[in-house]
């Protein structure tokens, strides 16, 4: 319960704090929610904090779907999603594990319900064609839930480095997992989360695409280790990894993943030949040097549209405009295909090539 209520503070703040915008009316919206666990919690707080309504929750354990719904005061709780989807909504929080994607994407567009689908877009590339295939035939509006693409600190990172050469790419990721435990179980089973790069670097390595203009990998390598708490043979996750990708702009990135490091880290820094530059999540102010000089610039708080993840879906759904969402299903499937990869080529110990 302590990481509970402490990690839905800390995303609900990092994802609303500085850039949520009070003077949208989204009262019409009526919104369902499957999944009912840390993200359903936040996500759903968030959208009724924006004055849409939660309707109707969703989750296969049917005592943590009731919770919810007294919580957002919803018409309906259930485990059964011929049930749920007998709810009149506009729109649909999916906040599952990753391989539950399929079916509820598939109902929701039968029944022509925009998506938020929280990340990774789906457990891989397969399984994401398959609900792009079902997102693309139908009128939907889909979103991918990669918060950090409507953070002040990356916008600004964009407009610093126009018109400067980047060659190389660096971001760094930690976490305590593996050093108190204090997350839901199925975050260190790979069959279920993915592992560390789907779970963990997924965000880094998506707003590092995003910052440099949505370039696509085409290799990639990548190593890991288990070396902590090995005796916990419930778990087959990995607490350390490290990656190396080439984008078809021919930029060069490296991530560094640790699951069981004391402190948070979300570190991002940019190299090229007149430049050197640092934003990370965990430090007020993007700082490094450009052309000779120092710069050390407080970010900003807010981004130019003043929307967040959630408030951004719910503009795109009020007014019919897909401008609003950074990240679509298709977008988020070319950040999948640099995940796939990676762990690929954990397994086969060799460079992957994407296609």
């Amino acid at each position: 319960m302590y990481f509970k209520n402490k990690i839905i503070k800390l995303l609900k703040n990092l994802i609303k704090k500085q850039f949520f915008s009070s003077d949208e009316n989204f009262s019409h919206l009526r919104i369902g929610v499957i999944g009912a666990g840390i993200q359903g919690s936040i996500l759903s707080s968030l959208v009724e904090d924006s004055g849409a309504k939660i309707v109707a929750v969703h989750d296969t354990n049917l005592l943590r779907a009731r919770k919810l719904k007294l919580l957002r005061k919803a018409e309906l709780a259930t485990d059964k999603l011929e049930e749920f989807f007998k709810i009149k909504m506009d729109g649909l929080l999916l906040c599952t594990m990753p391989k539950i994607r399929i079916e509820p994407i598939k109902m929701a567009c039968q029944n022509n319900i925009h998506l938020l689908v929280e990340k990774p877009a789906a457990y891989d590339v397969e399984e994401g064609q398959k609900c792009y295939s079902l997102i693309k035939n139908s009128n939907i509006i889909s979103s991918v839930g990669f918060q950090l693409r409507y953070e002040p600190r990356y916008e600004r990172l964009k407009e610093i480095i126009k018109g400067h050469k980047i060659h190389l790419v660096r971001t760094v990721c930690t976490v305590d997992y593996f050093l108190n435990y204090r997350m839901p179980d199925w975050y260190l089973k790979d069959d279920l989360s993915g592992g560390p790069i789907a779970e963990q670097a997924i965000h880094l390595l998506d707003i590092a695409r995003y910052v440099l203009g949505n370039p696509k990998a085409t290799n990639v390598a990548s190593f890991g280790t288990r070396n902590m708490e090995i005796e916990k043979k419930e778990y087959d996750s990995l607490n350390a990894v490290q990656l190396m990708y080439h984008l078809d702009n021919q930029v060069i990135g490296v991530h560094t993943n640790h699951s069981g490091h004391e402190n948070t880290y979300f570190d991002l820094e940019l190299i090229g030949p007149h430049i050197r530059i640092y934003a990370n999540a965990s430090e007020k102010n993007i700082c490094g040097i450009i052309n000779g000089k120092k710069i050390n610039e407080l970010t900003p708080e807010k981004t130019h549209s003043g929307l967040n993840k959630i408030t951004a879906w719910l503009k795109a759904i009020k007014t019919g405009d897909k401008k609003y969402i950074k990240s679509d299903f298709l977008e988020a499937l070319n950040t999948q295909s640099l995940i796939d990869a990676s762990i690929k080529s954990q397994k086969k110990n060799n460079v992957i090539s994407i296609t």
